[in-house]
Order: structure tokens, then C-alpha cells, then sequence
């Protein structure tokens, strides 16, 4: 299928009225089930893992998603209860060739099994591809997209695209792959990008996948607003408000949920409260990007109605 781009700065312009309405959708606990807790720092210790592990069990999150370091305690940690345990493959580059991401992640598989000992589907890996391959030879993503889904052995597998690094039709190109693959879910970035999680991105890839498949957004998502803005873009029907639709990752979700309490109180007001149109838009965000990226997106921001903001 073409892409629909339309001849505009693709800032989200979410209807007032719709985001209410999914705003009134949501509690606090209902939030928390889509949650993926995560912490993939270089510095990460054994008590910071426990305390995710606790984080989500406690507010019944959907999984907590770890480096997989630390697969050697984490089926552990969570093995009794509905949480899954995801660990990140390849990550954060997406630079190994596909045999060695496959092992990686046939690893994982293995290992997780054996320490949790309650068989399949407690499973979730968030693979990274190689976004350089990917803009060469689209069917080179394919294939080691499918190559991870074979060695995940049955497993929930979410596809980080960077979408920070790629232009609007290359993310409309790349969201085709996914929705063509063996793969539940396509997630837009590592959280360590140029910029993580904004709308416009998470829409186009729920109009690409379509509801058959997952959309996660991640990075940058540490308050109730921010995630009901993304739930719109992504999961704005019921049908797509399950956790096996939609997802959010983040390493704040005590404030997520805690903030969620907040914009329940307060929320006509908080909808009527706009915010800056720059800080909704991929083309603002060019301090990270490199030098294609941030030309692409420099000459985006001159056709839009709101340049204004950006000065």
C-alpha cells in the first residue's frame, strides 16, 4: 500500500473531545496494566531490579523490561505471578548480524524458562533492528524480524524501529514490515534516541499495522497526560485498549499512575490546558539527529503553521 502523507507538518492535533473521552476511560489500575517497567541503564544493580520486579507486581503492570543481563534473577523475581518478563535484544543499535541476535534471543528464551519453570507465553523481547540495513534492503529488516520470532520459540516479540532516526515514509515503510512479519508488535524507539515517544509517530503506526498487531510507545513517558495523548494516537478504540494492543514503556510508572489520579480530578481542565505544538512534534526535537535527519526535519518545521512556537 502508498503511503497517505499528507502535505503538512504531521504535528498531532488531538480533538479535545476525543482525548476526554479516553481520558474518562482510564483509572489508575486500568493504566498500570499496560505498562511495561523498565530500566535498561549501564549502571543497573540487583536491588533496582527487585524493586521493579515489586513495582510490578503490586500495581499489576504488564511486564518489566530489563537488559538481559539479568535473566539469571528476574524469572525469579516475578515467577507465581501475571507479570512477563521482557529483556531488550540487541540493544540499544540494533547492529548484530541476524545469526548472532537470534542466538541472543534463543538464549533468553531458554533461560528465562528454566529459572521460572511455568512453561510458555511469560515471555516478551524487544528487539532492536538495524535501522542502517533497514533504509538499504527493507527485505534484510524482514528477515531478521522473522529470524527473532523463530528463535523466540512462540514468544511475545516487539519490534523497536527508531523512528527518531527515519523519515516519515520510511516509518510508514518499516511499520508495513512489521505488520507483514511473525511479530506481535511494533514499538517506536529504545528510549536512548534522539527523542522518544510522540504522537504523530504512534498514529501512523496504527494506521499501518492495523488493530491485528501491537503498537508500543516508549520513551520519554512519565505522566498521565503524556500516555492518554499516546493511547489516543495508538489505542483510541476500545477494542485496541487491552495490553496485548498497546503498551507504554517507562521507568517512572509510579508517576504515571500517580499523575493518572491527578488528571481524573481535573481533567476538563487539564484537556483545555493546550500544549506548546512544538513539544508534540518529531521535527522539533533535532539536538540528537543526524545531519539527514535534522535537514529533513528543519525544512518540516518551515511549512508549518505553528514555526512561530519554534523561535
Amino acid at each position: 500500500m502508498a503511503p497517505f502523507i499528507p502535505n503538512r507538518t504531521p504535528l498531532v492535533e488531538i480533538p479535545k473531545d476525543e482525548l476526554l473521552s479516553v481520558i474518562k476511560s482510564f483509572t489508575p489500575e486500568k493504566l498500570a496494566t499496560f505498562i511495561d517497567v523498565t530500566d535498561l541503564k549501564a549502571d543497573t544493580q540487583e536491588p533496582k531490579i527487585r524493586l521493579l520486579a515489586e513495582w510490578a507486581k503490586t500495581y499489576h503492570c504488564a511486564s518489566v523490561c530489563v537488559n538481559p543481563v539479568e535473566v539469571d534473577i528476574m524469572p525469579l523475581l516475578l515467577k507465581g505471578s501475571n507479570v512477563k518478563n521482557c529483556y531488550v535484544i540487541d540493544f540499544p543499535l540494533g547492529k548484530l548480524d541476524i545469526e548472532s541476535k537470534a542466538a541472543q534471543a534463543a538464549h533468553v528464551v531458554k533461560r528465562n524458562r528454566q529459572l521460572r519453570d511455568e512453561g510458555s507465553g511469560k515471555i516478551e523481547l524487544d528487539m532492536v533492528i538495524n535501522v542502517g540495513r533497514f533504509k538499504r534492503d527493507p527485505r534484510y529488516t524482514l528477515d531478521e524480524i522473522n529470524a527473532i520470532c523463530d528463535a523466540a520459540d512462540g514468544e511475545f516479540v516487539k519490534v523497536i524501529v527508531r523512528s527518531s532516526e527515519l523519515t516519515e515514509e520510511e516509518i510508514w515503510k518499516v511499520s508495513e514490515i512489521v505488520a507483514e512479519s511473525k511479530a506481535q508488535f511494533i514499538k517506536n524507539s529504545t528510549g536512548m534516541d534522539a527523542f522518544g515517544a510522540l504522537p504523530d509517530h504512534i498514529r501512523i503506526m496504527r494506521q499501518v499495522v492495523g488493530n491485528d498487531k501491537g503498537v508500543k510507545a516508549a520513551g520519554g513517558i512519565s505522566d498521565a497526560m503524556t500516555a492518554m495523548r499516546l493511547m489516543w494516537a495508538g489505542a483510541n478504540e476500545n477494542s485496541l485498549q487491552q495490553p496485548d494492543k498497546f503498551r507504554l514503556g517507562s521507568s517512572d510508572p509510579l508517576k504515571i499512575i500517580s499523575t493518572m489520579k491527578e488528571l481524573l480530578n481535573n481533567t476538563e481542565a487539564l484537556v483545555e490546558t493546550d500544549a506548546i505544538p512544538c513539544s508534540l512534534c518529531p521535527y522539533y526535537f533535532t539536538g540528537k539527529q543526524g545531519a539527514e535527519m535534522k535537514e529533513y526535519s528543519n525544512n518540516r518545521c518551515k511549512e508549518c503553521v505553528y514555526k512561530e512556537f519554534r523561535k
